[in-house]
């Protein structure tokens, strides 16, 4: 018996000595202020979730849906990730229903910012995003950037549903200032910054935009296909199917650039 007790202590020893050290997550929650509170108790989800919502910021939904599922898959208890499940859910379809009710329950004991993030599911969702650029979202994300103007995701779509766009984008060269002196990732305000002023028909502004994109984020499928966009607006045709191309390179279910390659193969 006693060297049977023996043996497991040597053996827990072995594994305490042994165990993996926990892995440095590449995201963590800003001290103090009113951020919308993403963070749940799973560092797994945790992590999940950030990632996520990068991809959503830089409109890559493909990518940002399956780590959403991942993150409340290991946390049920997160409201954030349900919200933007919603969001790129099919209008009206029972899982976008079943995001709606959990983000509501789950956003219960969390802060002001977090309840207002969830309201803007009380929306119509008339926009093109759906419910974050609705008609009416605007003045909830003003309140939240009131309340946190820190927020990166915040700040996204306070500045992308500003009606008047020299506001707009005075106020994303703002946040990119500010985001570069505190070494911040800023590449989201790049894209929209770089439609702004295509919208504003400064070709010559946004294809520096978008140029800044690639080198900051090479390694995303977006800034590729935002370019791409830019060229066939501006009909270089061949300089826009190669963009395409390096998109879908990147993230072979890139699902706009393959419906464009596949409309430009069919001309």
């Amino acid at each position: 018996m006693k060297k049977l007790l023996f043996f497991l202590i040597a053996c827990f020893t072995l594994l305490a000595c042994n165990k993996a050290s926990k892995t440095v997550s590449k995201f963590s929650a800003p001290e103090g202020g009113k951020y919308i509170e993403w963070f749940g108790d799973n560092d797994l989800a945790n992590e999940f979730a950030m990632i996520g919502m990068r991809h959503f910021m830089n409109a890559e939904q493909e990518k940002a849906f399956a780590f959403f599922e991942a993150a409340i898959a290991y946390d049920p208890t997160m409201f954030a990730p349900h919200v933007c499940l919603a969001e790129m859910s099919l209008d009206g379809s029972e899982k976008q229903q079943y995001h709606i009710n959990e983000a509501k329950k789950n956003v219960v004991d969390n802060n002001e910012t977090s309840k207002l993030f969830v309201s803007i599911l009380d929306q119509v969702p008339d926009g093109y995003w759906g419910y974050f650029d609705s008609s009416s979202a605007h003045m909830l994300w003003k309140k939240m950037h009131e309340l946190e103007p820190r927020g990166n995701f915040i700040q996204q779509f306070y500045v992308h549903t500003m009606k008047n766009n020299n506001e707009s984008i005075n106020t994303i060269n703002n946040f990119i200032d500010i985001a570069k002196a505190n070494n911040d990732p800023y590449e989201n305000l790049l894209n929209l910054l770089g439609y702004k002023l295509m919208a504003k028909g400064d070709m010559e502004g946004a294809k520096k935009a978008f140029s800044e994109y690639i080198d900051i984020y090479p390694n995303g499928y977006n800034a590729y296909d935002s370019m791409g966009e830019f060229y066939l607006k501006n009909e270089i045709i061949d300089d826009g199917a190669s963009m395409y191309k390096k998109a879908v390179e990147n993230y072979p279910f890139a699902r706009n650039a393959n419906s464009i390659l596949a409309n430009m193969t069919e001309q």
